[in-house]
C-alpha cells in the first residue's frame, strides 16, 4: 500500500516536472507565435508578435529556449507576465566594451532601452540574430556599409564612392569597412583629447599602408619617412593642429589622386594644404604656377611636388648630367632648394612645350654663370621682392630681376633677400643665439629674439652712459683746476 501511494507520487511529480518542462519548450511558444497574425496594442501602437520559426532556429540563438531571454513568463496566462521586463543582452554578452567601442553610448547604456544606437537590438535585431562571420549577417563586414548606412546615411553616401569600398566590392579581404575602422576608437564621440585621437586615426592608416608599402605606388612608400616629417614628428609631440591621414585625405570619401573630386588631386592641393598654410597657399595662387594649375596645366607644380606627399623632406631625383649641362653645382643646389627649379627648367622637351627659354638659355646674358647660381637662389630673383618677399609668388620673366644695378647695390631689394637667407643658414649651422651673434648681418630688432634685442639696447645704454659720465668728469674736474 504503501510503495503504491510512494509510486504514485513520484510519477505525478514526474508528470508535473515533463508537464512544466514541455509547456516551456520553444514548440509551446511557436505554436502561437508563428502566426503571422499575433499581435498586441501597447501604448496605443499595434506590435506585432510574430516568430518567424524557420529564421529563430538558423539565428546564434536558435538552440535556446524561448523562457532562456523571456524570463517569468507563464504560457498558461495571457498576457504571460503582468509587466513585460525587457530582454537584457548584458547577462549573456559581458564584454560589449570590447566589441562596441565604436558606441560609447552603447557602453554606458544598460543595451535594453532608448534609441537604436543606444540598444543592442537596434543593430542586431530580435529572433534572427546572426554572428559577424555568418556572409548573411547585417552587421558581417561585407555588409556593414549598407547596415550602419541606415542611420549614418551622409558617411554612406561618401563612403560608397570612396577607393575603400571600391576594394570592398572586388573581395578584398584587407579592404576596411565601417566597423574594422571605428573598433579602434577613432569615432570622436570617445572621451578623448583631439591630439590622442588623431593619434589613435594616424596608427590605424599606417597599419594597412606601411604594411604593404613595399608593393604599393611610390606615393605609399613616403609613408616609411612619415614618423621624420614635420607633420608625424608634431602629432608625436602631442600637437593637436598637426595634419594626420585624416585631414589631406578625408575620411569616409578616400578617392584616387587620379578622380577630378579627389581631395588630394593635384589640383585641389593646395585648397587641401591652405587649412593649414593659408598664407602660402594664397602666395602660390597667385604666382605663375598657381595660374597655370588652375588652367589646368597638368605639368605645373604644386605644393606636393617641392615639399613631398608623406615625407615633406623629398630630394626630387635629377640626373647628375643635367647639374653639369646647365653650369649648376648640384651641391649648391639641393643646399638651397633649387633641385626643384632645375628638374623642370633644364627639361628642353617640357620647356619647347610651353615655349618657355631652358634656365641655361634664358640666363646667357649673366657673365660668369656659374658663379651667379653659386651665390643667388632662383627664388632670389624670380620671387616677388617687393615686402614682405612672398617666396611661393614665382612671377612671370617680365617682372623678374635683369639689371645688374638692381643686385650690385648695396641698397637692392637683392641684398636684403640675400641677409635673410644667409641668417637663417647661419642659424641652422650654429645654433640661433650663435648664428644671431656671429652673423655678420645682426641688427637689433631684426631677431625677434627679445632677450638679445634687450640685452643689446642695455649694454648700448650703459656705453652711451659711461662715455656721458667720463665726459661730465672730465669737464667738472678740468672747471675745478
Amino acid at each position: 500500500m504503501k510503495r503504491n501511494i510512494l509510486f504514485n507520487i513520484i510519477m505525478i511529480f514526474l508528470a508535473l516536472s515533463i508537464s512544466r518542462v514541455y509547456s516551456q519548450s520553444n514548440e509551446v511558444c511557436l505554436d502561437c507565435h508563428n502566426d503571422p497574425t499575433i499581435e498586441t496594442e501597447k501604448n496605443g501602437r499595434t506590435i506585432s508578435l510574430y516568430v518567424n520559426k524557420f529564421v529563430f532556429v538558423q539565428s546564434s540563438h536558435g538552440k535556446l529556449k524561448c523562457v532562456s531571454c523571456h524570463k517569468g513568463f507563464n504560457p498558461e496566462e495571457f498576457p504571460h507576465k503582468a509587466n513585460i521586463t525587457p530582454i537584457n543582452c548584458k547577462e549573456c554578452h559581458q564584454a560589449p566594451m570590447d566589441k562596441h567601442v565604436f558606441h560609447p553610448q552603447l557602453v554606458r547604456a544598460d543595451g535594453i532601452g532608448g534609441s537604436p544606437d543606444l540598444n543592442c537590438k537596434g543593430c542586431h535585431g530580435t529572433h534572427e540574430v546572426k554572428t559577424s562571420s555568418s556572409p548573411s549577417s547585417p552587421t558581417n563586414f561585407t555588409n556593414s556599409t549598407n547596415y550602419c548606412g541606415k542611420c549614418h546615411t551622409k558617411e554612406k553616401e561618401d563612403h560608397l564612392k570612396s577607393v575603400h569600398f571600391v576594394q570592398l566590392q572586388k573581395n578584398n579581404p584587407k579592404a576596411p569597412t565601417c566597423i574594422y575602422c571605428h573598433s579602434n576608437k577613432v569615432t570622436p564621440n570617445w572621451k578623448l583629447d583631439l591630439a590622442t585621437l588623431k593619434k589613435n586615426q594616424e596608427t590605424l592608416c599606417l597599419d594597412c599602408h606601411l604594411s604593404n608599402s613595399n608593393k604599393q605606388s611610390q606615393f605609399s612608400r613616403t609613408l616609411i619617412n612619415y614618423d621624420s616629417s614635420v607633420h608625424g614628428q608634431a602629432i608625436a609631440k602631442g600637437n593637436a593642429n598637426a595634419a594626420i591621414c585624416t585631414d589631406c585625405h578625408g575620411t569616409h570619401d578616400l578617392e584616387k589622386a587620379s578622380s577630378p573630386t579627389s581631395k588630394i588631386n593635384r589640383t585641389n592641393v593646395p585648397n587641401i594644404c591652405s587649412k593649414c598654410h593659408l598664407a602660402v597657399s594664397q602666395e602660390y595662387k597667385i604666382s605663375v604656377h598657381g595660374i597655370a594649375l588652375s588652367k589646368g596645366n597638368t605639368d605645373a607644380p604644386t605644393c606636393t611636388f617641392c615639399h613631398g606627399e608623406h615625407n615633406i623632406n623629398p630630394i626630387v631625383h635629377a640626373p647628375r648630367r643635367m647639374f653639369s649641362d646647365n653650369q649648376i653645382n648640384p651641391e649648391v643646389a639641393m643646399k638651397t632648394k633649387m633641385v626643384y627649379c632645375v628638374v623642370c627648367h633644364t627639361n628642353e622637351n617640357m620647356m619647347k612645350k610651353y615655349n618657355i627659354l631652358t634656365t641655361n638659355k634664358a640666363h646667357d646674358w649673366l657673365p660668369s654663370l656659374a658663379k651667379h647660381y653659386e651665390s643667388v637662389r632662383c627664388i632670389d630673383c624670380h620671387s616677388s621682392y617687393a615686402p614682405p618677399n612672398l617666396s611661393h609668388n614665382i612671377l612671370p620673366p617680365t617682372q623678374t630681376v635683369k639689371k645688374c644695378e638692381e643686385c650690385h647695390n648695396e641698397n637692392s631689394v637683392l641684398m636684403s633677400k640675400l641677409y635673410k637667407h644667409e641668417k637663417t643658414l647661419s642659424r641652422q649651422k650654429y645654433g640661433f643665439i650663435n648664428g644671431t651673434l656671429l652673423s655678420d648681418a645682426y641688427v637689433i630688432g631684426s631677431t625677434r629674439n627679445v632677450f638679445l634685442d634687450s640685452l643689446s639696447i642695455i649694454i648700448f645704454g650703459v656705453v652711451v652712459i659711461g662715455l656721458i659720465f667720463h665726459a661730465l668728469m672730465r669737464w667738472y674736474f678740468y672747471k675745478g683746476k
